[in-house]
């Protein structure tokens, strides 16, 4: 069984990556006629990006000190 704590860290991952997925697949294209928009999902993407890297980095500091 995974703990609260171990769960909440993969489920905010996994939100942060449809997040991501959801604005090439969708959200971008969606957008076409609008710049500002277009730079809005950008740059959320970036944003997201960055923390999904920060908890997948985070996430295996646990597995590697065992505690996982």
């Amino acid at each position: 069984m995974v703990s609260d704590h171990h769960h909440n860290l993969i489920q905010q991952l996994s939100e942060l990556m449809d997040s991501v997925w959801r604005y090439d697949k969708y959200y971008k294209q969606d957008a076409k006629d609008c710049k500002d928009c277009q730079d809005l999902w950008k740059r959320l993407h970036q944003r997201h990006q960055e923390d999904i890297d920060l908890l997948k980095n985070h996430i295996a500091e646990h597995v590697e000190a065992g505690d996982w």
